[in-house]
């Protein structure tokens, strides 16, 4: 995006909650995290809990809690709950703290596990189910995803501009694999927005 255009949204978006502020210049500063959405990716899914009226919402890959903070702030105003999964442990208490301190421990319930392993677990359905976890998972959970997933629900993948904008291809690789699968399913009727690294948005049709 061009930097101009970038700095005008920027300027127009207010954070819902001032935790994320915090957390967002945590992830620059460390090494042994990627950093989560961007500020525009956050307001999208705030926008997008709230046009459904999302009442159960799941997210794979808490990391420090960024994008989080972005879901439990709009499922507090739709009544609804997040759930959200991290594997790493020491990720999974620092997220468990962060949720804490921006009072939305009501809103959203934390999980700690592998969400290959903990997604089998899962009852369903979900309005809304947010993959931004290991790259390579991407298609591997995207069955489970789909079946989780309520009729007239909505998948969003994030990063899935990651092929076209240069990276590494054990992270372009498998988010291309996910494109296509969901582009080609007849069950799903998917697009692709040039929000932050790419936003992949899947409405389920049918079962």
């Amino acid at each position: 995006m061009d930097q101009e255009i970038f700095n005008y949204i920027q300027n127009y978006i207010v954070r819902d909650n001032c935790k994320s502020d915090t957390i967002k210049e945590e992830e620059y500063q460390r090494d042994d995290v990627q950093p989560s959405i961007e500020l525009e990716t956050g307001k999208f899914l705030g926008l997008l809990i709230r046009l459904i009226n999302a009442q159960k919402v799941l997210e794979f890959g808490t990391c420090l809690g960024y994008s989080t903070i972005w879901l439990g702030e709009a499922v507090k105003q739709t009544g609804g709950k997040v759930i959200s999964i991290e594997k790493d442990p020491k990720l999974y208490q620092e997220a468990k703290t962060n949720i804490e301190e921006a009072g939305l421990s009501n809103s959203v319930e934390l999980v700690y596990g592998d969400i290959s392993e903990k997604i089998r677990d899962l009852t369903g359905p979900y309005d809304i189910i947010f993959q931004d976890a290991q790259k390579s998972l991407y298609p591997k959970v995207l069955e489970n995803s789909i079946n989780l997933l309520n009729q007239g629900g909505v998948l969003v993948a994030d990063d899935t501009l990651f092929k076209v904008k240069g990276a590494p291809r054990n992270l372009g690789a498998p988010v291309d694999e996910y494109n296509r699968k969901v582009m080609s399913d007849d069950r799903l009727y998917s697009t692709i927005l040039p929000v932050g690294d790419g936003v992949t948005l899947s409405y389920k049709i049918r079962q």
